[in-house]
């Protein structure tokens, strides 16, 4: 009888992990409602505070005058697009905060985007997703919704990718949105696009009356990313996802007037495609703090490769460059044939915002590869020439204050339209810093400082002091 009962464990045990490992009902079921459970226990605590990180040592009433200042005599000398969120610049939108706000050259208001969203949200509600959207029992669109990526189209709209919390939804990438100038939605498309998106107005064969764009985006697998590599001695490469529905990112490419995907580059595929595809192999490790199996390359920014790389370093004006941030690595796209050229590792872990600057030289922000001296977050710039890596900020210029900034996740970058300078996002810091390519010196400083007095969900120190939010980008408007 013992022998009978430890023989019925044993193959009880087995049927599980069998249906476990190739997602057999009932698993899909119990999985899903043990994660809504999961989520909803952790989302009864969250506090409607935005993308709240702590107050500042600002005092209140010196605070929208203290978001812009100057190393030395340095000016700012450009306009500038600040992204906004939830409960940011209320002092210019009383009612939810900006979306975003353009500062004038002399660091005055220009224009504002109002956050608007009850009109977003319906604007949302649509059948665009083409596959089931999961939710917290006690997701807020308002709560939950925040804008990430911006890119502005030549009349003045814009173009913002929504993400949602993690621990409401899933996924994480909730759209993306055409706002015009007064702040209402043109079109809401939910195609779970993510990140930093780019207006692409020259040398796309898609580009529109005011140019298409580029954004990441991902479908959802329906099972683990699994693949054989020829000629090793251990062929098989399982990139286990606990799901069973890891996220397989593309390049999308949205028109202009609908929010429309015209094309979309399943990057997961191009990379199995191709000679590199044996790098996957570092998405395979399970630590919180390793690229996971269940988003193996975590796509944050795309740019295209300009017209002064013509015929050098394996790559070709147009290209496409996208940087992925679960491999610490770059790739170069062939813009016609959608096939990997060559993907670019280095010392730099986890980075964002890869783009062409000129040339063989490419520029980052390396979140976590920095060291005492020069980071831990870093802009760096690497040169595909002769592999050489420059650490541009921080740097023996910088002023102490400014070089232990660190954000190991999320992040921008944008170079100045005379390419002499560029604008370096420290996310989880909120702040920004204005950099002089040629020598690294620091030339301004943005710190996301804003007025919460009046909501009564913050603290009480919020009458006196200035609350520091994230900020996800800050950019030079190009006429």
């Amino acid at each position: 009888m013992f022998m009978f009962v430890v023989a019925v464990a044993i193959a009880s045990f087995a049927g599980g992990m069998f249906v476990v490992r190739y997602n057999l009902f009932p698993y899909p079921m119990l999985s899903d409602g043990l994660k809504a459970l999961g989520t909803a226990r952790e989302t009864i605590e969250i506090v409607d505070d935005g993308r709240f990180i702590e107050f500042s040592d600002m005092p209140l009433e010196d605070a929208s005058q203290n978001r812009i200042r100057s190393v030395g005599d340095n000016a700012l000398g450009e306009s500038l697009l600040w992204y906004g969120g939830r409960f940011q610049f209320m002092d210019i939108c009383p009612e939810w905060g900006c979306l975003a706000v353009e500062f004038g050259a002399d660091g005055s208001v220009a224009h504002a985007y109002p956050l608007r969203y009850d009109a977003l949200e319906q604007a949302a509600n649509d059948d665009s997703y083409p596959y089931r959207y999961e939710l917290a029992p006690t997701f807020s669109f308002a709560r939950d919704v925040y804008p990430v990526g911006m890119s502005q189209y030549p009349n003045g709209d814009l173009l913002v990718v929504f993400h949602t919390e993690n621990s409401t939804s899933f996924p994480f990438g909730a759209g993306a949105a055409r706002i015009d100038r007064d702040g209402y939605p043109v079109w809401f498309r939910r195609n779970y696009s993510h990140h930093w998106p780019y207006i692409d107005e020259e040398g796309s064969p898609y580009v529109e009356d005011d140019g298409s764009a580029l954004a990441p985006g991902h479908s959802i697998g329906r099972r683990s990313i699994s693949f054989q590599i020829e000629g090793t001695h251990n062929s098989a490469v399982n990139l286990y996802c606990d799901t069973q529905r890891p996220y397989r990112d593309a390049v999308n490419v949205i028109g202009s007037h609908d929010g429309r995907i015209i094309e979309s580059i399943d990057l997961v595929q191009a990379i199995l495609d191709s000679p590199f595809a044996p790098i996957l192999r570092n998405a395979t490790h399970p630590d919180t703090n390793a690229p996971r199996p269940c988003d193996p390359l975590h796509l944050n920014y795309i740019h295209r490769i300009g017209d002064d790389a013509e015929g050098a370093w394996g790559m070709s004006p147009g290209d496409l460059v996208v940087s992925m941030r679960s491999l610490s690595a770059f790739a170069v796209i062939d813009e016609e044939s959608r096939q990997i050229k060559r993907i670019v590792q280095g010392s730099f872990l986890y980075q964002h915002a890869v783009q062409h600057l000129e040339g063989s030289r490419f520029l980052m922000l390396d979140n976590m590869g920095g060291g005492e001296v020069y980071g831990p977050s870093r802009l760096l710039m690497v040169d595909l020439a002769d592999g050489r890596e420059t650490t541009i900020f921080p740097n023996e210029r910088t002023p102490e204050s400014l070089r232990g900034l660190y954000t190991p996740e999320a992040g921008n970058v944008d170079v100045s339209p005379d390419g002499r300078r560029a604008m370096v996002v420290f996310s989880n810091e909120g702040v920004a810093v204005e950099v002089r390519l040629s020598d690294g010196e620091a030339l301004n400083v943005f710190r996301s400082l804003h007025d919460v007095s009046g909501l009564e969900q913050f603290p009480d120190d919020r009458a006196t002091s200035s609350a520091l939010f994230q900020m996800s980008g800050l950019e030079y408007i190009h006429d």
